[in-house]
């Protein structure tokens, strides 16, 4: 008997030296002093957050902004929300470094961290310009805290910050969170910035390949470019009608080491290749994802057919190009433009009235398609007519020009004639 109370204790002894040796899920905060130096605890349901900053609605609500946000990515992520019903993070949200770094409240590695960090079940922000920044760099480090309490991990760099940016990006109104957005202005998204680093490197001619995105974080910290690489790959393939059924199976092997590969392998499709270029190429503030999305139709060998007005960049398999070979293509017809502030009746020529990325709402564009490459980022002006020489075999797209924000009220189709130029 003797024997078996000795044993227990031990092993009691045991468990205790154990739990011991087991960092703590929080570091604890000396709130008595932590209060002397101006910090103050806000609560929620599933954050604790600690912050310098004075009282006003934009920080006293974050709490209520993460609780909104926990019940989407679990829903996002396909966790029941039982499981989610107890988790919480402790965060905090930092204006003077000295203090937070008087009471250790900085992490312990990565104490420079520049915007946020996330570490467990902690997160770390430093002070943001805006309101709906901060809130953005709050909900990006949550994804990360989810991701990592929920799936085992957050895969690799791309993917990982990628996801951040993401369900970062928000909507927030009246109390309510809407994640994942697009956003229709860069008012709505002050200091974020993402389309406009891609669009000025699209511009400039160093936009980013699939392959060059997938190989972002490998080895060091991102950049403010190379976060909204990530976004940009993110927010393509979770939009895309076509796509984001298999894109939303990848968090399920964020754990995976070869990732990578399981994504290539999910994604081997040379389509996917030019339709990411036709996104760089033409995105901006409320793309039109479904309706930017490449029309893929096989018209056979007819000599005219029909390109939709209210569509972005149209495939014609059946108009092989050969290389250095002339082709006169001409186009026809009355379609409509825009809706305020009254409807445009338009030809393929466009309306001068008003002009999108340098050249007449409306006008016919082309982009030669090759193996290896495409033009959607120089496209061809066609308008009523054109004589169109590829370099390469190649395969032709044409759209009318529009913002991608703004398809929705276009209607009607014009007739496109392709024929070997005399």
């Amino acid at each position: 008997m003797r024997f078996a109370i000795l044993s227990q204790a031990i092993f009691l002894a045991i468990i205790a030296s154990i739990a011991a040796a087991e960092p703590p899920a929080y570091r604890q905060v000396d709130e008595r002093r932590a209060g002397q130096l101006g910090i103050r605890k806000i609560v929620g349901r599933h954050l604790r957050l600690y912050t310098d900053l004075p009282a006003s609605n934009a920080v006293d609500e974050l709490p209520v902004v993460f609780d909104a946000a926990v019940e989407q990515w679990a829903d996002y992520f396909g966790i029941a929300p039982q499981q989610v019903a107890r988790w919480k993070m402790q965060g905090f949200l930092i204006q003077d470094r000295a203090k937070f770094a008087a009471l250790k409240l900085l992490p312990e590695t990565h104490s420079d961290f520049k915007n946020g960090y996330t570490q467990g079940l902690e997160l770390w922000l430093h002070e943001q310009p805006s309101d709906y920044y901060r809130r953005h760099l709050l909900l990006h480090e949550g994804t990360h805290g989810f991701m990592y309490a929920h799936l085992g991990g957050t895969g690799p760099g791309w993917y990982s910050e990628g996801m951040a940016e993401l369900l970062g990006t928000h909507h927030w109104k009246n109390a309510q969170l809407q994640l994942g957005v697009m956003p229709t202005d860069r008012e709505e998204v002050p200091m974020w910035g993402r389309i406009k680093l891609i669009r000025e490197a699209s511009r400039a001619g160093q936009s980013l390949s699939l392959q060059a995105v997938l190989g972002l974080g490998q080895r060091r910290a991102l950049t403010t470019d190379q976060y909204a690489w990530c976004w940009g790959l993110c927010n393509f393939l979770d939009s895309h009608p076509q796509w984001q059924p298999k894109f939303r199976q990848l968090h399920q092997h964020v754990a995976d080491p070869k990732f990578n590969q399981r994504f290539l392998a999910m994604f081997e499709d040379t389509q996917l290749e030019h339709e990411w270029n036709a996104f760089v190429a033409t995105l901006d503030y409320g793309y039109d994802a479904k309706r930017m999305a490449i029309v893929q139709r096989d018209f056979g060998d007819a000599a005219t057919e029909n390109i939709a007005a209210d569509r972005g960049w149209q495939e014609v398999t059946g108009w092989q190009l050969q290389a250095g070979k002339e082709y006169r293509i001409t186009a026809e017809g009355s379609f409509q433009i825009a809706k305020t502030p009254e409807p445009w009746p338009c030809e393929p020529g466009g309306i001068t009235l008003e002009y999108h990325e340098g050249r007449p709402l409306g006008m016919l564009l082309g982009a030669f398609c090759y193996a290896n490459g495409d033009t959607f980022s120089e496209p061809i002006d066609i308008g009523l007519g054109q004589t169109i020489k590829p370099k390469k075999n190649a395969q032709l797209y044409l759209r009318v020009n529009d913002s991608p924000a703004r398809l929705s009220d276009n209607k009607g189709t014009l007739r496109v004639s392709l024929a070997p130029s005399p």
